[in-house]
């Protein structure tokens, strides 16, 4: 499992891709940020999760054999979309994906998925933390 501990998403509520994973009042009063593990840079936040094909987090594995677990995000300010979005092995049919790299230290964090509305993030888990002190929203 990874070492990223959000709140319960509403995925086993069948919530619809482009609706925020988070909707309760209580759910949104403080933002917690989303870090890159390596620089600590800021990359998300907890309440930009979106559910995609019915689950926030997904696991995956690429061609090479290597299995990421990774969860969706609408909005990833600290990361940077790279390359030219290809179809070739995507994980989601009809969406042409480019890596995110961190915009701090160009770790890369996952992958930036587009082709169909609304366009996402798929960060790493595991190479994420969250950030200590909450800020109010």
């Amino acid at each position: 499992m990874w070492p990223v501990e959000l709140r319960k998403t509403r995925a086993e509520e069948a919530v619809l891709l482009g609706e925020p994973a988070l909707k309760d009042a209580e759910d949104v009063l403080l933002k917690r940020w989303l870090r890159c593990g390596h620089c600590r840079g800021r990359v998300t936040a907890e309440d930009d999760r979106v559910v995609v094909e019915g689950e926030h987090v997904h696991r995956r594995t690429n061609p090479a054999g290597i299995e990421f677990e990774f969860g969706c995000f609408l909005a990833a300010p600290g990361a940077q979309v790279v390359g030219e979005p290809t179809f070739e092995f995507t994980w989601f049919a009809g969406r042409a994906w480019a890596y995110s790299m961190c915009r701090g230290c160009g770790t890369h964090l996952g992958w930036h998925f587009e082709g169909r509305d609304p366009a996402f993030h798929a960060l790493i888990l595991d190479r994420l933390e969250v950030e200590e002190t909450p800020e109010a929203a």
